[in-house]
This record gives C-alpha cells, structure tokens and sequence, in this order.
C-alpha cells in the first residue's frame, strides 16, 4: 500500500507545519480531552504531561510523541491531539464536531492555527475492519470524507491520512482477519477516496502515509529493526505491548518513516516555479 502525495500551495513542506490536529484510535490518543486538559503550548506541546496517557505501555510515548520529540527537528510544534482509545469513524465524527470545532476549530487566540501553518492527521479503521463485511468499510469510509469535509469548512488544507496497518499479523490477527482481505479493502477504500476528494477540492494538499508499509517491512524483517523473531507475534514483546497495540519501540519505526515521508515532499511550486 504506498504512500501517496499530491501537492498544492498549500503546503510549504514539513519545517512550515507548526500545528498538528489528530483525529483516531488508540494508535494515536495521547489522553487529551479538549473539555479538561490544559491547552498545548511550547512547554507542553500535547497538552498533556509528556508522553501523555498513550497505549504503548505505561508512560510510554507513541508516535506522535515521537514525531514531535525525536523527528521534527525545526522548534516546537503544538499537538491537538483528540484521538480516542477504541474509536471508530463514528467516534472520529465526534472528535471533530464535538471537540475540534466548537473551540480550536474557530481559531481561538490560545490556538491561533492557519490553513498554511497546520497539518490535519486522521488515522483511524482499526476498529472498524473489525466488522469482516466489505461494505463496512466502504460505508465507514464514505463517512469518514463527509467528516474531512467538515475540517475542510474550517480551514484545513493540508490533509495527511494514514491507512491501517496488517493487523491480520498482530497477535490477535488471525482470530479477526486470517488473509488480511479486510485491512486491504479499507486500504484500496482510502486510496480511492483521497483521491475523488484531491479532485474535487483543487487548493488541498493531501497524503496518505502507509502504515501498512511500515509494519510489513518491520515484521518481516525484525532483526534489522532492532527486534527478535520471536516478537513478530508475541504479546508483551518488544513490537507488540498486547494482543493488538504496538509498543513504544515500534511507534518510534512509525514516527521515523512518518517524517521521512513527510521532509520528503518540498514545498508545492507552480509551473513559473514560483
């Protein structure tokens, strides 16, 4: 599943993103609450005391923690980070109207973010290819445009959506998706859809990074990433904290190849090379 980019004005590569805004699952919630954490600042950039409350093992950074800390080198970047443990679209429908848009969404004078500065992150469908039926994530899918739309409306231009890994090669993957038919129907799902959205939305830049990607190189080839082949697919391992949440190690892997991917794309030129 590769990574896909398409570029416009918008986006003035990596080193101008000073705000990250992220939708998701348990991948990428960090314990933030809008209603009751404390707003992101330079000091405290998720809001929450790092590394947050995360699902990597206790007190434990994931991704974005390590994306932020370890792999974007231009100054602090500010998280507004509404993942939640367990989602699905549905939750990431709420994420959005029920804690991006009422407050940072009008771009309070504590979150004074621009369409330029701001990079969008959805990481979600785990939880929803849980449901073997391919319509399900057509469905889910469908729905989950309808919400990119709705940040679109609030300025959002920079869109940056990442698929959902093999987890029919987790732990737990087997019992849930033997073949992975599941995971790559949501996958060519996604792949489809950003781009009927690049179409139809001319000034966005938008990325698919492949998580996918990540993990198959990871798990089938561990040693080279500092694992055992033991923990490909073992519980309380080194990859893997349970039957289905990656540790700390590996979201590091995920961060990596996330900002290598993302410092990867320059700043979107028109034709005058302007």
């Amino acid at each position: 599943m590769p990574n896909l980019s398409i570029l416009k004005p918008s986006w003035r590569g990596l080193s101008n993103i000073n705000n990250l805004i992220i939708f998701g699952d348990s991948y990428s919630d960090v314990g933030y609450r809008p209603r009751t954490s404390p707003h992101p600042t330079e000091d405290q950039p998720l809001g929450v005391e790092f590394p947050g409350v995360t699902w990597s093992g206790p007190d434990a950074s994931n991704w974005v923690g390590s994306l932020i800390t370890e792999y974007i080198t231009h100054g602090p970047v500010l998280v507004y980070d509404y993942a939640v443990g367990g989602d699905t679209v549905a939750g990431v429908h709420d994420q959005i109207r029920i804690g991006f848009l009422p407050e940072v969404g009008k771009r309070p004078e504590w979150a004074p973010w621009s369409p330029t500065d701001t990079l969008f992150v959805t990481w979600v469908g785990i939880n929803d290819c849980g449901w073997p039926e391919e319509d399900v994530a057509r469905e889910a899918v469908k729905q989950l445009f309808e919400e990119q739309e709705l940040i679109y409306e609030a300025g959002a231009r920079n869109f940056l959506l990442v698929d959902v890994p093999p987890v029919h090669l987790s732990p737990v993957g087997r019992a849930v998706s033997a073949d992975g038919l599941t995971y790559r129907a949501w996958n060519t799902q996604l792949q489809e859809s950003v781009a009927q959205f690049s179409a139809s939305h001319p000034e966005v830049s938008i990325f698919i990074f492949s998580s996918w990607d990540t993990f198959k190189r990871v798990l089938h080839n561990p040693i080279s990433h500092g694992f055992s082949f033991e923990d490909v697919s073992k519980r309380d391992g080194q990859i893997w904290v349970d039957h289905l949440h990656p540790t700390s190690q590996m979201h590091d892997w995920i961060a990596r190849d996330m900002a290598e991917f993302l410092y990867a794309q320059p700043p979107h030129k028109n034709k005058e090379g302007e």
